[in-house]
């Protein structure tokens, strides 16, 4: 991967992690609520599974590196939702922790703390005091623990971070499928904004005698192409099409000499 004075970090708001909330994966299509416009009928429900877990391996490694573990974990109180996701080290600290909330099944707040590299960011979904229907996201980062409220920009349709991107993914399962290549924005906590990325279906294979589909979400702009290497997930070509692992950009940052890298790895979901 490219480097650059700035670095960019996908995973965005969880920055990478993606790992995409992909806890979504057991879970049936419908849309991404609260930070895009409806695409679908159906409405997920961000408390279930009330836990998800998953592995972070080294690529390369045949499964048997393990870097960290991943548990997401939701509950409910009325129409309101918190989610907690952690990233755990070998020796069971936490490297790293994400904190969404959710109101009426729309997303109002997420934070962000690595605690290994100690920095933090911040995305806040808000009204417009001039205009009601144009709601504004508000994304900070720092080098530090305290998440900043940050910059607040018109938030634009289509706009996902990782506990909304599985959802988004399935409400477009049919224009994969036909080869489509479905656009949206992604938040990056470093740069403070959006970027446009794409999913494009990239194959299809067998695995463990189940047919499965690659998707792989890959940026639109020639600048982030240079600097963030395309993700490819894995994903059951039967409904309810989980996604079984995916490959690329994550949260933690791992410590490389002395210093803190971001990580590409293998992340593969119980």
């Amino acid at each position: 991967m490219a480097t650059n004075a700035r670095p960019f970090k996908i995973a965005v708001i969880a920055r990478g992690s993606v790992l995409l909330a992909l806890y979504w994966a057991g879970m049936p299509p419908g849309h991404a609520a609260g930070t895009a416009p409806p695409t679908a009928s159906a409405v997920y429900d961000y408390a279930e599974p009330k836990l998800f877990t998953g592995t972070l391996y080294a690529i390369g490694s045949n499964r048997k590196t393990v870097l960290f573990t991943f548990r997401r974990t939701a509950t409910r109180s009325g129409s309101t939702v918190h989610v907690e996701r952690e990233f755990l080290a070998t020796n069971g600290t936490v490297a790293a922790v994400e904190k969404v909330l959710y109101e009426s099944n729309g997303l109002v707040s997420f934070e962000m703390q690595e605690f290994q590299a100690k920095v933090s960011g911040s995305v806040q979904i808000d009204s417009d005091p001039k205009d009601s229907s144009r709601p504004k996201i508000i994304v900070g980062y720092t080098r530090g623990l305290n998440p900043p409220k940050g910059h607040a920009r018109t938030l634009q349709p289509n706009t996902v971070i990782d506990d909304t991107l599985y959802p988004f993914m399935m409400a477009h399962w049919d224009d994969l499928m036909r080869g489509d290549a479905v656009k949206f924005r992604f938040v990056s906590l470093e740069w403070e904004r959006t970027f446009e990325f794409r999913l494009v279906k990239a194959g299809e294979s067998v695995q463990n005698g189940q047919p499965v589909v690659q998707i792989r979400m890959e940026p639109t702009g020639m600048f982030v192409a240079k600097l963030v290497n395309p993700l490819l997930f894995t994903v059951s070509k039967n409904s309810p099409h989980r996604i079984l692992s995916y490959i690329g950009r994550t949260t933690p940052r791992i410590k490389k000499g002395n210093s803190w890298k971001y990580l590409d790895a293998e992340t593969v979901f119980n």
